[in-house]
């Protein structure tokens, strides 16, 4: 990958991994340029590897190709969230993008959400959207690390959600399959369906949105349930 990216948008981007947060096996840090295609090469990796529908996601080369190209372009006007184990492996991920004029949401191209409405509907700018993705947890090295996916889960959209709330009004974003809308609702987010869904790899697809009272909300409900990966 070469060069380092430049945008006038740009508030946080580093070259190399920043610590968050020492755990007990595990630490969680905001992933930096040098690593993005190792970072992305996990999380296709997982996928490639998922089952939804009970059926075997169909990635091919050209995908992982467009999600090095994704997350080269969404890089600058994002954090990538990552924890990784004492062999510096990732273990999860999860990334939030806010909404530029120079960035163009997977929900804009592939739904046909309007941005512009969309803040209107919850009377901010559409540069307080912020879209999460990238979400992949490898099972069994959490196991290693003595802790469960759920936990790993549950810490990422802490994380997520505790960057997006630092901007007043900003709200959440993102594509969910029946998988994941089913987990998020199971842990208590207050997720919500904004279109029509379409079959996606195998699988139907939906674009949804979190409030920002509904992230706080979660996060102050839900802080309990982080410990286990301290211990």
């Amino acid at each position: 990958m070469a060069g380092t990216p430049s945008s006038p948008f740009i508030t946080e981007c580093t070259l190399e991994r920043t610590l968050i947060r020492n755990f007990s096996k595990l630490n969680l840090y905001k992933v930096g340029w040098s690593e993005l295609p190792q970072y992305t090469q996990f999380v296709f990796d997982i996928y490639r590897n998922s089952f939804t529908d009970e059926q075997p996601w169909e990635l091919t080369s050209e995908d992982l190709t467009t999600m090095y190209h994704e997350d080269q372009t969404y890089f600058p006007h994002s954090v990538y969230f990552g924890f990784m184990n004492a062999a510096n492996e990732l273990v999860g991920t999860m990334k939030a993008t806010q909404k530029t004029d120079l960035v163009l949401l997977p929900a804009e191209v592939e739904y046909g959400i309007d941005v512009k409405q969309l803040s209107k509907a919850f009377h901010i700018t559409p540069h307080d959207i912020w879209h999460c993705g990238r979400l992949a947890v490898d099972k069994q090295k959490a196991k290693a690390a003595g802790v469960t996916s759920r936990s790993l889960f549950l810490e990422l959209l802490f994380q997520s959600f505790q960057h997006i709330t630092r901007n007043p009004g900003a709200i959440f974003l993102a594509e969910a399959d029946k998988r994941v809308y089913d987990l998020f609702h199971k842990v208590g987010v207050p997720m919500q369906q904004i279109a029509k869904g379409k079959t996606y790899l195998g699988s139907e697809t939906y674009p949804v949105v979190i409030s920002h009272e509904g992230m706080l909300d979660w996060m102050e409900h839900y802080t309990c349930n982080l410990v286990d990966l301290v211990a």
